[in-house]
C-alpha cells in the first residue's frame, strides 16, 4: 500500500512527463536490480535519482539516502532500464503505447517527414508531448533506380515526401548534410540505393558522427567503414547467399508487388555454410542488427496461439478506441490469415527458413555482435513487439540477460548514448521500469510493469481515450485512397437499395464509402487466401445505400475513407440521382 501511495503522489505532483524541479530527489527501493551493464543483477538495491539523472546506485543499508528525498518501497520487485525500440514508424496516436509498456526511447527509422518528426521530437523533450524520448531518422536515403516497386502517382508523391534520392556520391554527401542540418540524429539508406551511394552516404554520417544503417542485401556492400546498423532478419539472410545473380533474383521475387516470394518463405535459401563469415565482417566492424523477428515471426511460431490470444485480449481495452481501425484489423487479420494456411510446402519452408535464422542469432550473439529489439509496428503494435521479441529470442535460445541487452544497452551503444541511456547508473537518465517477478528468471515478466519512471518521473498509466498529438502527421499514415469510377453513375429515385461499387486504389479492408460526408455500410474486396501482406489493399469496394437516403433528386458526393488518427479521404465522385 506504500508503494502504491508514495507512487501515485509523486505521479500527481510530477504529471506525465512534466519538468519540474530540476533538483528533487527520489529514492527508488527494489529487491533486485538489473542495471544493464550486463553484469551480476543487484539485490536489494537502492536508486537515487536527482532530478533527471540517476545519482547514486548501491545496496540498501550500504547506501546513504538523502536527507528530504522522497522514498518509493517497491519490496521484491525487479528493476531494470527504460526499454529502447530500435525499429520504430512513429505516428501520432503511438505516445501512451510506448510509455506504458516500458519503452522511453524510441528509434525513429520509419522514414517520417523530417519537419514533423523533429517537432515530435523536441516536443516530447520539452514535456509539451506525451512520448518517449525520440532519435529521428527522417527521409530515408535511396536511389532512383530501374526495376523499384511500382507505385500509383499518389504513392508516388508520397513516397517522395519521406525519401531522398541520389544519384551519386556527391548527393549522397549532400543528402546526408541536409539532413542533418533539419535535426536528423540517424541516417538510414534504403536497399536499393546504389553501393556508391551507400559508401559515400555512410562515410559521410560516420564524420558528422552520426550512425548510418538500414535496409540491406550486401552487408558487405557498405565497406570497410559503412553501415552503423543493419534492419530486418532478410538482409542477414540475402547477404548470405553468395551468388549475386541467385541473391537479386529473389530479392526481386520477395519485393515484387503481391509478394511472389513471401518474407518468410525467403529465408529458407538463407545459405548456413557463410554465416560465419558474415558474423564475422559484422562483429569486427561493430555493425548492429536488428532482426525484427516478432512483427514477421510470432504467428508461425509454436507459441501463435498465445501471442494471438494476449495480443487480441489488449486490444479490447476501452481506452484504446483511438487506435487507428486499420491498425486494428492489419493485427487480426496477421493471425487469422496465417491459420488459414493450409500449404504444408510452404509451412514447412518458413519452418526450415526460421531455424537457420534462430541458428544466425545464436552464432552472432555468441561470437559478440550487438542485437537490438524494434517492434517494426506492422502486424504488430508498437511496444508490444519488443516484449515479445525478447520472449522469442529466448525462445530460440539466448539467455534472458542477452535479450535485455538488445533492448537496452545494445541500441543505446548504436547511438552513442551508452553512458545515460539503456543503463541504470551515475549520471545516466534515469529511465527506470519497476515488474513484478525476474525477468532473468522468466524473460515474459518484462510485461507486468508496475511503475515506469522517464527522467526520474513517474508515469501515469493506462489509456486515455480522448488521446490526441498537439501536432498531428501533416500526412496519412498508409497511402491515400484513390476513387478511379464508381458503378452506377446515375440511377433514378430508387425504390430499393443501390448498391454503390467503388473501383480505384489504395483501399484498405476498414475503408468506409461516404455518401455526401455520411458513412455507409461497405465492403472491401480483399483477395482470399495466401500470406498476408502488411496493410494490405483493395481496388474494389462496395457500399449499399438506402433508397430513403437518394429519394430526392440531386449530385450527391462520394469519397473512400479511412478512419480515425492518421487516416485519410479520397478524391470525390458524384452520383447522380434523375427524377424517374
Amino acid at each position: 500500500m506504500w508503494l502504491l501511495i508514495s507512487f501515485l503522489a509523486l505521479a500527481c505532483l510530477t504529471g506525465v512527463p512534466a519538468a519540474v524541479a530540476q533538483e528533487r530527489l527520489t529514492v527508488l527501493e527494489v529487491g533486485l536490480l538489473i542495471d544493464g551493464s550486463g553484469g551480476e543483477p543487484i539485490k536489494d538495491a537502492v536508486i537515487v535519482m536527482e532530478g533527471k539523472r540517476v545519482k547514486a546506485v548501491g545496496r540498501k543499508g550500504a547506501l546513504k539516502i538523502p536527507q528530504g528525498a522522497r522514498v518509493v518501497q517497491a519490496g521484491d520487485k525487479t528493476a531494470f532500464p527504460g526499454l529502447i525500440d530500435s525499429h520504430v514508424h512513429y505516428k501520432e496516436w503511438q505516445g501512451e503505447l510506448y510509455l506504458n509498456h516500458g519503452v522511453t526511447t524510441a528509434l525513429v527509422i520509419g522514414s517520417e517527414p523530417i519537419e514533423w518528426i523533429v517537432a515530435q521530437k523536441e516536443g516530447i523533450a520539452k514535456g509539451k508531448i506525451v512520448g518517449p524520448r525520440i532519435f529521428a531518422a527522417g527521409p530515408h536515403v535511396n536511389s532512383p533506380r530501374e526495376g523499384e516497386r511500382r507505385r500509383s502517382a499518389r504513392d508516388e508523391i508520397s513516397r517522395l515526401r519521406f525519401e531522398v534520392q541520389a544519384k551519386n556520391a556527391e548527393e549522397a554527401k549532400k543528402a546526408v548534410h541536409e539532413l542533418h542540418r533539419q535535426g536528423a540524429d540517424i541516417i538510414k539508406i534504403f536497399e536499393d540505393a546504389t553501393p556508391e551511394v551507400i559508401r559515400a552516404a555512410s562515410e559521410e554520417a560516420k564524420k558528422l558522427g552520426l550512425p548510418v544503417g538500414g535496409h540491406s542485401i550486401d552487408v558487405y556492400m557498405s565497406g570497410e567503414n559503412g553501415f552503423t546498423f543493419v534492419e530486418h532478419s532478410h538482409a542477414i539472410v540475402a547477404t548470405s547467399i553468395k551468388d549475386p545473380k541467385k541473391r537479386q533474383e529473389l530479392h526481386s521475387r520477395r519485393t515484387s508487388r503481391g509478394n511472389a516470394l513471401t518474407t518468410p518463405e525467403f529465408h529458407y535459401y538463407a545459405e548456413p555454410e557463410n554465416f560465419d563469415e558474415v558474423v564475422r565482417f559484422m562483429v569486427e566492424r561493430n555493425i548492429h542488427w536488428g532482426p525484427t523477428i516478432a512483427t514477421t515471426w510470432r504467428a508461425l511460431t509454436p507459441k501463435r496461439g498465445q501471442h494471438k490470444d494476449r495480443e487480441f485480449n489488449f486490444l479490447k481495452q476501452s481506452g484504446l478506441v483511438y487506435l487507428p481501425p486499420y491498425f486494428r484489423a492489419n493485427v487480426e487479420s496477421h493471425f487469422n490469415a496465417i491459420e488459414r494456411i493450409t500449404d504444408q510446402e510452404f509451412l514447412k519452408r518458413c519452418e526450415v527458413g526460421y531455424e537457420k535464422l534462430s541458428d544466425f542469432i545464436r552464432r552472432f550473439v555468441k561470437a559478440g555482435g550487438k542485437l537490438h529489439t524494434g517492434s517494426d509496428p506492422n502486424s504488430v503494435l508498437p511496444a508490444w513487439g519488443v516484449h515479445t521479441e525478447l520472449e522469442m529470442l529466448v525462445d530460440i535460445g539466448l539467455s534472458p540477460m542477452e535479450a535485455l541487452l538488445a533492448a537496452t544497452r545494445n541500441p543505446a551503444e548504436m547511438i552513442g548514448k551508452q553512458n545515460e541511456l539503456g543503463v541504470i547508473k551515475p549520471g545516466s537518465f534515469a529511465d527506470i521500469v519497476v515488474v513484478d517477478g525476474n525477468p532473468l528468471q522468466d524473460i515474459t515478466r518484462t510485461r507486468s510493469i508496475k511503475m515506469v519512471f522517464k527522467e526520474g518521473n513517474p508515469i501515469k498509466f493506462g489509456y486515455t481515450k480522448e488521446f490526441r498529438n498537439p501536432i498531428p502527421r501533416p500526412f496519412p499514415d498508409r497511402p491515400e485512397p484513390e476513387i478511379d469510377d464508381i458503378s452506377p453513375k446515375v440511377i433514378a429515385q430508387p425504390d430499393a437499395p443501390v448498391t454503390l461499387k467503388v473501383t480505384g486504389a489504395n483501399f484498405l479492408s476498414t475503408a468506409v464509402v461516404t455518401l455526401d460526408g455520411k458513412p455507409l455500410r461497405t465492403k472491401a474486396e480483399m483477395k482470399s487466401g495466401g500470406y498476408p501482406e502488411n496493410f494490405e489493399r483493395t481496388r474494389e469496394v462496395s457500399a449499399v445505400v438506402d433508397s430513403k437516403t437518394i429519394q430526392r433528386p440531386g449530385t450527391y458526393k462520394v469519397n473512400v475513407v479511412h478512419e480515425g488518427l492518421g487516416g485519410a479521404v479520397s478524391n470525390s465522385v458524384y452520383l447522380v440521382v434523375k427524377f424517374k
